[in-house]
């Protein structure tokens, strides 16, 4: 009859618990060290979905890319703005120094001198509001090309080339990504058997080759029970070797 990975494994941990496994080993199963769901910030039309799931991507690499076109034109008529709000300061705070030097010669009224000051404040509200409108602008475009934040692997993808996305109330996920990098050993224990793995030099056994961990964490909660002890969740980190292919699910088991 064959079992089921989940049967070993609670199996072992009744064993551990027990005593009638050998101390300093847990068996347990792989997941990526760190999984997002992505989305753009931003509404559009796809016009480019070069990332296919299943396949490795690096830092910055294109996920999925809305047509630029409408963002391109805003950003181009933001900077213009901005470049047209910089000229009027300019000229405003040239204005102003010319008052107040005219003024300190008593050749300009007190009302001049005030007016020249308030058109220099409005050209510097002017100028304020058209540089964040610039890098609204630039935001706006640059988040209208979703990029991988990390190396890994491209899980899922939920976007077609001509689709429409729709960001303004909630960010739809288009992508979900993998770190496999760094991965994780998920695995169950006693709080006795947890604490002796998280105070040792622990190695993960996978794949035929034992890796050196490079953390340990333990729950603060119990998430199961086993001969009536409780029982809690035990993390284990490590590198992924670059010529070891690793899978979530994957059993694996740490030793110390």
């Amino acid at each position: 009859m064959k079992m089921s990975w989940k049967f070993w494994q609670l199996l072992g941990l009744g064993c551990v618990l027990s005593g009638s496994l050998s101390a300093g080993e847990l068996v347990g199963t792989l997941a990526w060290g760190e999984r997002v769901s992505m989305g753009t910030l931003v509404s559009g039309m796809v016009s480019k979905t070069p990332a296919r799931a299943g396949t490795r991507v690096s830092k910055g690499d294109l996920l999925v890319g809305l047509d630029t076109r409408g963002f391109q034109a805003r950003l181009n008529e933001a900077r213009a703005q901005a470049n047209s709000a910089k000229a009027l300061l300019e000229e405003a705070q040239r204005e102003d120094e010319r008052a107040a030097e005219l003024y300190d010669r008593t050749l300009l009224s007190e009302h001049e001198r005030t007016t020249a000051t308030l058109g220099l404040r409005q050209a510097e509200a002017a100028a304020a509001r058209a540089n964040a409108a610039l890098t609204q602008a630039r935001l706006d475009y640059e988040r209208s090309q979703l990029k991988a934040p990390f190396d890994g692997v491209v899980l899922a993808l939920n976007a077609s080339v001509g689709q429409s996305v729709v960001s303004e109330y909630q960010s739809l996920p288009l992508v979900e990504l993998g770190d496999d990098s760094r991965m994780v050993l998920q695995a169950q224990a006693g709080l006795s058997t947890a604490r002796e793995a998280a105070a040792a030099n622990v190695r993960v056994e996978v794949g035929g080759q034992q890796v050196v961990a490079d953390a340990v964490e333990i729950g603060f909660e119990p998430v199961n029970q086993v001969q009536g002890q409780p029982v809690y969740a035990v993390r284990v980190f490590f590198k992924r070797p670059a010529e070891l292919e690793l899978r979530s699910g994957e059993p694996a088991r740490v030793i110390w």
